[in-house]
């Protein structure tokens, strides 16, 4: 068994002993589904509801499942774990440091799209708002958008010296990737200045290339760009910049 394999499965068991990562991971993407979803959000003009697309509410919810895991709990364990010393002592051990950094990267990604898949299942079949129209370009807009949210939660846990920091550094990116992703304000109400950066940005970019998916078109090149970027610059970045206290 390699070192990856041995570290990830470690560091599994030990993720999902954690109740608050279980709940950011699983309950506020179905929580927010369930509850906008049973007050009609999700129909559309013609049904009489909301002039919104079917698919705002779960590529919402798959966003901001995937934000809450790369900004706050991946790199509020990865500090931790740097606070308490776990990784001074694992500095004295052959493991490299992108195998801790790649292991978290893995099992994040692995409960995101647990919860994506529970997130589909359910508005399709509780709330009838249908499936992806563009089934490889929503995965490939998914797997890239939480790639490079994940990618800039490890450059905060490679920074960050506590896991307050952590947590605090995260919900300053949190709270503006929002706003930028339209999750307060829809793309069209947005102003004329933060559209350009809703293009580029992880959730910006991401919702907005899974929207297009879900309505049967390919995801803007745009848009897919911008998420490799940020996941190849972050994910690199983090790599050099780990530090074990």
């Amino acid at each position: 068994m390699s070192a990856l394999t041995k570290i990830t499965t470690v560091e599994a068991r030990l993720f999902f002993r954690e109740p608050t990562a279980a709940i950011m991971t699983f309950a506020l993407p179905i929580g927010l589904l369930v509850v906008f979803g049973s007050i009609g959000m999700g129909e559309d003009a013609e049904s009489g509801g909301n002039a919104i697309s079917d698919g705002f509410l779960p590529v919402m919810a798959l966003s901001l499942s995937a934000a809450m895991l790369g900004f706050s709990v991946l790199p509020t364990v990865l500090a931790a774990y740097r606070e308490k010393g776990v990784l001074r002592r694992l500095s004295v051990t052959p493991v490299n440091p992108v195998n801790v950094l790649s292991a978290q990267l893995l099992i994040n990604l692995a409960a995101a799209t647990i919860a994506a898949i529970v997130v589909l299942v359910l508005a399709a079949s509780a709330y009838d708002l249908g499936t992806p129209g563009q089934v490889a370009g929503f995965v490939l807009t998914f797997v890239l958008m939480t790639a490079a949210i994940f990618a800039i939660g490890l450059l905060v846990a490679a920074l960050a010296p506590t896991s307050r920091s952590a947590t605090s550094i995260g919900m300053l990116l949190f709270f503006p990737s929002m706003f930028f992703a339209g999750v307060w304000t829809p793309g069209d109400l947005m102003p004329e200045w933060a559209r350009p950066i809703r293009d580029v940005s992880p959730m910006g970019a991401g919702m907005e290339a899974m929207q297009d998916a879900w309505d049967g078109a390919w995801p803007g090149t745009v848009n897919l760009v911008a998420l490799v970027v940020v996941a190849a610059i972050a994910g690199l970045a983090s790599a050099r910049l780990f530090r074990w206290e």
